[in-house]
């Protein structure tokens, strides 16, 4: 067997035994709403399944079993992905867990467990299958001080779902993020998801969901005005920077949440409480007007045109001109066009906030120049 054989086998070798840490996968990259201390000493498994996910970073495992109705963990995996040493003596049979300040021991085929001297019965003896060690996953969460959730629903059969974590570590219960592992472990492919909605990929095409569950095509639809009919959310914009799709949290939040499709590539831009009515770009930033059908918070500090700037992979939003105006639409809610180009934006406004009669405010009506950063406006024609 020659040098270089040796060194491709074992190279091959060493790919088949760390090869899901070349190729894991982290939740958040899946999952907008969710961050790397919310999944921090975490681990959600399944019964059905030999992928887990540990700190939020997905991982083959000794897959969790089932028995005379109780459910069964494997007790090295665990043990070890939340850093815990594990000392196995072949001949007495007996496991030796050091986790920080805890020493745990037990024995295979013993209902004893003991943490820290302290000796407690399990309803279950320690048990060898196929080679690893199961205890009852009631007694592990105990033994690392996690809480431990199972998650058992029949719509969605044959996967349940297992969630180990801190005690205070409560967003990874969101039930958006859950219905995402869900996803994942019925081996769906996730472009884009977040606490609003998801959008996969099946048999090549893009498709979304505001519920997570009842999915319907993701794709540019020109808006048909229907004046018999409002429509708040899923709307799609056209640009120079290419699509943007407003969704509308209905069911929940009620809020407005802007994005940027570019094919598979969908970023969230801003999510907004009043209707979000207009959007256009210019310079690689977004601009959009708000209309006032349901207010606009701290109307009398801001105003309802934005701009939104892209900086270290994140959209920004802040307000443009004056606080207290209110652009593009008049008092009888009529609509104004707008444009932007290197000497701002221009369109129709007035100040709507604030402690004015009927006739101070009128005198505020005029076509206004706006600054394209921070606060500013004048006057062009009243």
């Amino acid at each position: 067997m020659n040098l270089k054989f040796i060194l491709i086998l074992f190279t091959f070798t060493l790919f088949l035994a760390f090869g899901f840490t070349a190729h894991a996968e982290n939740l958040y990259d899946y999952y907008e709403d969710v961050s790397e201390n919310d999944l921090k000493n975490s681990m959600i498994l399944s019964p059905e399944s030999s992928m887990a996910f540990i700190n939020g970073q997905k991982v083959s495992t000794v897959q969790p079993i089932i028995k005379d109705g109780r459910t069964l963990v494997p007790l090295r995996f665990i043990s070890e992905g939340f850093g815990a040493k594990v000392d196995f003596n072949t001949k007495k049979q007996s496991i030796t867990i050091t986790y920080a300040t805890k020493t745990i021991s037990l024995k295979i085929g013993d209902n004893n467990i003991s943490i820290n001297g302290k000796s407690s019965e399990m309803d279950v003896a320690a048990s060898i299958y196929n080679s690893s060690t199961y205890i009852p996953l009631r007694y592990i969460g105990e033994a690392f001080n996690k809480k431990v959730v199972y998650l058992k629903n029949a719509e969605i059969q044959p996967y349940r779902l297992i969630i180990i974590r801190d005690v205070h570590a409560t967003a990874i219960e969101n039930l958006n993020l859950i219905h995402i592992f869900k996803l994942l472990y019925q081996g769906k492919s996730i472009v884009y998801s977040d606490r609003y909605m998801a959008v996969i990929k099946e048999n090549g095409h893009l498709v979304f969901s505001n519920t997570f569950s009842d999915f319907e095509p993701f794709v540019y639809q020109e808006l048909i005005e229907d004046k018999n009919s409002v429509r708040y959310g899923d709307i799609w914009f056209n640009t120079d920077m290419g699509h943007f799709y407003l969704n509308y949290s209905y069911n929940t939040t009620q809020e407005f949440i802007l994005y940027r499709v570019d094919g598979e590539a969908i970023t969230r831009v801003a999510i907004e409480k009043a209707p979000i009515k207009s959007v256009k770009t210019y310079q690689n930033n977004v601009f959009y007007l708000t209309r006032y059908e349901r207010g606009i918070l701290n109307a009398e500090d801001t105003s309802n045109l934005k701009c939104a700037t892209f900086t270290n992979g994140q959209w920004f939003s802040d307000y443009l001109g004056k606080p207290g105006f209110y652009y593009g639409f008049d008092t009888l809610g009529n609509v104004y066009d707008w444009t932007i180009n290197g000497n701002g934006i221009t369109t129709f406004g007035f100040q709507r906030s604030g402690d004015l009669s009927s006739d101070e405010r009128k005198k505020t009506f005029g076509h206004y120049r706006i600054d394209l950063k921070g606060n500013h406006h004048e006057l062009i024609s009243p």
